[in-house]
């Protein structure tokens, strides 16, 4: 699976780049925010705008050969530059500049504007399950980001709270497009990068098309919001396992227990529940088919449930509004994005009702699941170990 016909040359890692360090005449380096495996965030100084403080994201110079982690490096920088809109954070430069610690290397960087705050799985751990306001006000906002990204013919792909960044504890933006997939008119945006069936993103967070490496579209990152929105009301996951593999099994054969039975004194709402649940239909012809209209549908929930409050921030409504009201083209290397997103209106017998009136899956469609599970099992395994080492 992937590039088999260009070796990988891995090199030693160089340590951090020290403060003072000036990167291509462009930005003078303050400190380490942060190192994953793929790269460093350094706090930087943006020279040609009286320093001004960002975000500078370096590849590890050790990954600079290896194909398909330089491409997705790449393609996210590609992406964001391209995509605006509430709550994403915008691209302020990208590129390839020379080592300034010299021995004829290069550093691959992006530069984005400093977020000040948590990502939101690290204030799930701190606090655990948040208040039904704050966890529908966060929820409201990442939807007004996808709904803009989606617009714009860009799939998330790898939505999960640590993706998601609190700035000053409230306003949210939705960072790392690193996985996103750009969708064209027919729908199928490859970019060379990803291999037939090749599976990407976080098991936890992964919807059941996603698992089974079919193709995608807006509603995958809907069934992602879907279980983040379970997780900020429950404090857990739908779904989790000893393996990934376990977890993607269950995506794929288990219905997820009720958000009020798996946390029955947190005061959840009827109308929420049936809202979350929806969004994690199996099937995604049963999901809402924009994060515009889950969004809607928690804003009713939200107003039907009596015990929160009626109405969202105004910043979610003017957002949304803003996000879906046009769908814009935009080029990329390969592609034109736009008018990618062609999904089925939801259909109005599929407006959330109470969970009683929802039609549960018959023992035939239990045994499919279960069956399809297995076969795929070992095929997807491969996929998800080189999905999770990225």
């Amino acid at each position: 699976m992937g590039d088999v016909d260009t070796p990988k040359v891995m090199r030693p890692s160089a340590p951090p780049l020290s403060s003072g360090r000036v990167i291509g005449g462009k930005f003078e380096v303050c400190g380490v925010l942060g190192e994953g495996g793929t790269g460093i965030v350094y706090e930087a100084k943006l020279l040609a705008d009286g320093g001004s403080t960002i975000a500078l994201k370096v590849i590890h110079g050790h990954l600079l050969y290896d194909k398909q982690v330089r491409g997705r490096f790449t393609r996210e920088a590609k992406i964001l530059s391209r995509l605006s809109g509430p709550h994403l954070g915008a691209v302020i430069d990208f590129g390839e500049v020379p080592d300034p610690r010299g021995e004829g290397a290069s550093l691959l960087y992006i530069a984005l504007p400093k977020i000040d705050g948590p990502a939101l799985d690290q204030l799930l751990r701190e606090k655990g399950p948040l208040p039904l306001d704050e966890a529908i006000d966060i929820v409201l906002q990442v939807c007004t980001a996808l709904a803009s990204a989606h617009a714009q013919g860009v799939i998330h792909r790898d939505l999960k709270p640590a993706n998601v960044i609190l700035k000053d504890g409230a306003e949210v933006f939705v960072v790392d497009f690193g996985m996103a997939k750009i969708l064209t008119g027919g729908g199928t945006g490859t970019t060379g990068l990803t291999a037939h069936n090749m599976v990407f993103g976080t098991p936890e967070y992964m919807a059941p098309e996603q698992a089974r490496g079919d193709e995608l579209d807006a509603r995958c990152d809907v069934y992602a919001v879907g279980v983040m929105l379970y997780e900020l009301l429950t404090g857990t996951v739908p779904f989790t396992g000893n393996t990934p593999l376990n977890v993607l099994t269950a995506q794929l054969t288990q219905e997820p227990e009720e958000p009020r039975i798996r946390a029955p004194d947190r005061g959840i709402t009827p109308a929420l529940e049936a809202v979350v649940m929806h969004a994690l239909s199996k099937d995604p012809r049963h999901r809402y088919a924009t994060a515009a209209a889950l969004a809607i549908a928690i804003g009713q929930a939200r107003k039907d449930g009596g015990d929160v409050a009626a109405t969202a921030p105004e910043r979610v409504g003017a957002g949304m509004s803003g996000a879906v009201s046009a769908v814009r083209n935009v080029e990329t290397d390969d592609h034109e994005i736009g008018h990618a997103l062609t999904v089925p209106a939801p259909e109005p017998s599929r407006r959330p009702v109470s969970r009683d009136a929802i039609e549960q899956p018959n023992t035939q469609s239990k045994s499919f699941y279960l069956l399809w599970g297995i076969i795929i099992a070992g095929a997807i395994a491969v996929g998800v170990y080189a999905a999770l080492r990225s």
